[in-house]
């Protein structure tokens, strides 16, 4: 095998763990839970809202790590396979 084919290989790896990783993040951020005060929402309605923006903060912190390691797995597969034809 050439040089090339080589790295081809290694890149195509590097893309395929990236999107792993891309999918792990992922899957954390449909997890995030949303935690329910023990007051009644009725009492304090602010406490629930803010509750659930503490989750859909944290979810979409984990969606832009996801989203950036999909951009760099893309990447890192498209080298991979110009590599491969050369």
């Amino acid at each position: 095998m050439s040089v090339s084919h080589w790295l081809a290989v290694i890149f195509a790896l590097a893309g395929l763990g990236t999107a792993i990783g891309a999918a792990v993040y992922w899957w954390k951020a449909s997890r995030v839970p949303i935690h329910e005060p023990t007051a009644s929402i009725s009492d304090v309605p602010q406490l629930h809202i803010m509750s659930a923006q503490v989750a859909f903060y944290e979810s979409s912190q984990l969606n832009s790590k996801a989203a950036v390691l999909t951009g760099i797995a893309a990447v890192l597969s498209a080298v991979g396979s110009v590599l491969g034809v050369l």
